[in-house]
């Protein structure tokens, strides 16, 4: 597998393969910037070097960037839309710089307009921001449904995905936990293969890049984001089993966004590691 966590970069975005390494991670996730700010200070290109020569040396790859919170590219106000788009491209050039494959975003929310119109304006947003010179990919986020969040169902992402004119540059990144909380059966084998069968339909497994293996602490479909440790939520070791045992899925990128980070990553790994079979 290739298997990695969500990793700090205090003290320098260079430090975070290390990071990583200790935990025997092939690949990881990290944000390039405060994901609660919407300034941020230039990448320096020290960092930038240092970084690219650490990922090579540790043989990393897949590596995801976490986009800013704040982004909900579904707004239809005039103003906050004017802030995420270019929010949204510094992100894209800030992952560029780095050299990172993948850039996941959550897909925003309709809180200000229905439905409909927050997936045109998502589209909209992400036409505007993908370029030809760009190399990463757009990993748009599977929601759990709560509140007003657009991307609860395969049927959004697809539709979203279908008014992207690059479609290179675009991609899907399942949250295990969200999908569980959307109404999704990943824990059992055939509510799992039901699952994945339905998302190659709409879809297309070669459309989905990466994983956030996150187990819930509330039941299926209840609509609520909250994370667990890996085997100590209602999705348990039973569901992820399912993943870590998918031979599809095996060139993805699997991150761990479990609550207790890096702290609780050795706890998540052999949970991993008692469900997975050696064939």
């Amino acid at each position: 597998m290739l298997l990695g966590g969500h990793i700090s970069t205090s003290g320098g975005v260079s430090l975070s393969p290390e990071r990583a390494s200790v935990f025997g991670f092939r690949t990881f996730q990290i944000f390039s910037k405060n994901q609660m700010q919407w300034k941020s200070k230039p990448l320096d290109p020290n960092e930038i070097e240092k970084f690219q020569a650490e990922v090579k040396e540790r043989s990393q790859h897949g590596i995801m960037v976490h986009a800013s919170y704040l982004l909900n590219l579904g707004t239809s106000k005039r103003d906050l839309r004017a802030k995420v788009e270019a929010g949204f491209e510094e992100e894209i050039r800030r992952t560029d710089q780095l050299g990172i494959s993948y850039l996941v975003i959550h897909p925003g929310s309709s809180f200000d307009s229905e439905p409909n119109i927050a997936i045109k304006n998502i589209t909209e947003i992400l036409n505007q921001a993908i370029s030809e010179e760009q190399k990463c990919i757009i990993l748009l986020e599977n929601s759990a449904g709560q509140g007003n969040t657009v991307g609860r169902t395969f049927e959004e992402l697809s539709e979203i995905i279908e008014g992207v004119e690059m479609k290179d540059r675009i991609g899907v990144c399942m949250d295990t936990c969200h999908a569980w909380a959307a109404g999704y059966d990943i824990k059992t084998e055939a509510g799992y293969n039901e699952t994945m069968d339905h998302f190659n339909s709409i879809i297309g497994l070669n459309k989905l890049y990466g994983f956030h293996l996150n187990d819930s602490k509330n039941g299926k479909g209840d609509r609520l984001d909250r994370h667990e440790q890996i085997g100590k939520g209602r999705i348990g070791d039973e569901g992820f089993a399912n993943f870590v045992n998918d031979k599809r899925l095996r060139s993805k990128s699997f991150v761990f966004e479990t609550p207790l980070g890096e702290a609780g990553y050795s706890g998540d790994l052999d949970h991993l590691r008692k469900v997975l079979r050696s064939d």
